[in-house]
């Protein structure tokens, strides 16, 4: 899965980014610097390869966040509290090893200092929604061709929907996403959408994010009621 990965070199130069006042900087030997007027703290072994993942300091919608790509990609989205570098929202791509349903879902609110093991907590997430994935029967598709429809979730009255057409859609881990209120449909257009969760609350969707592969790392967000928004049509 090279989703995020692909964007890595797009950023690789870029050595500081700014959270408000404070600024986190790429440091020697995989550190990261915090650097908050007279304050500087320095994370280490943050960067670079670690158990076989390679872990990097990107952008995310103008803000600093990290990358580990290895079997699975994880963005971490990072902020500033109390002179600490805290991490957010865990934001990963994924597939079963078992069904072949892709994963791609979000958890925020995590509010988790930063430490050199932090992709220990992105696993944890993942491994976590890959079981909840292998239960997922896909024979109809695999040997009928049946497209295959899977309720995601439901966000303030509304579906959330990974629907597979063809065989070849769950191969390529590529679903279409679409939202379902009330006999009316919106089908997300040609998107990586990721459903998100809060760490208060982690088995109810919280809300979804769409992916935007224009050159950087940029999600759109939207939660609650901003689900229910869009442009909903009669169901075809």
């Amino acid at each position: 899965m090279n989703g995020f990965v692909v964007l890595m070199a797009v950023f690789g130069a870029f050595f500081s980014f700014s959270v408000s006042a404070a600024e986190i900087s790429k440091g020697g030997r995989g550190s990261v610097i915090l650097s908050d007027g007279s304050i500087s703290i320095n994370y280490k072994d943050v960067l670079g390869s670690k158990d076989g993942l390679y872990r990097g300091l990107i952008v995310v919608n103008g803000h600093p966040a990290l990358l580990t790509s290895g079997e699975e990609d994880i963005i971490y989205t990072l902020e500033v509290v109390g002179g600490k570098i805290l991490i957010d929202c865990a934001i990963a791509e994924s597939r079963s090893n078992q069904s072949g349903i892709s994963i791609r879902k979000s958890m925020c609110g995590i509010d988790k200092e930063l430490w050199s093991d932090y992709s220990e907590l992105g696993y944890s997430y993942i491994d976590l929604w890959k079981e909840q994935a292998a239960g997922v029967d896909v024979s109809s598709l695999v040997a009928h061709g049946k497209p295959l429809d899977i309720v995601q979730g439901m966000i303030e009255g509304v579906e959330v929907h990974q629907v597979y057409r063809t065989l070849s859609q769950l191969e390529d881990a590529a679903p279409q996403i679409y939202l379902k209120r009330d006999g009316e449909c919106y089908e997300v257009p040609d998107s990586k959408v990721f459903v998100s969760y809060s760490a208060a609350s982690p088995g109810i969707p919280a809300g979804i994010m769409i992916f935007d592969d224009i050159g950087g790392y940029d999600f759109r967000s939207y939660a609650g009621g901003d689900v229910g928004r869009f442009g909903f049509k009669y169901c075809k």
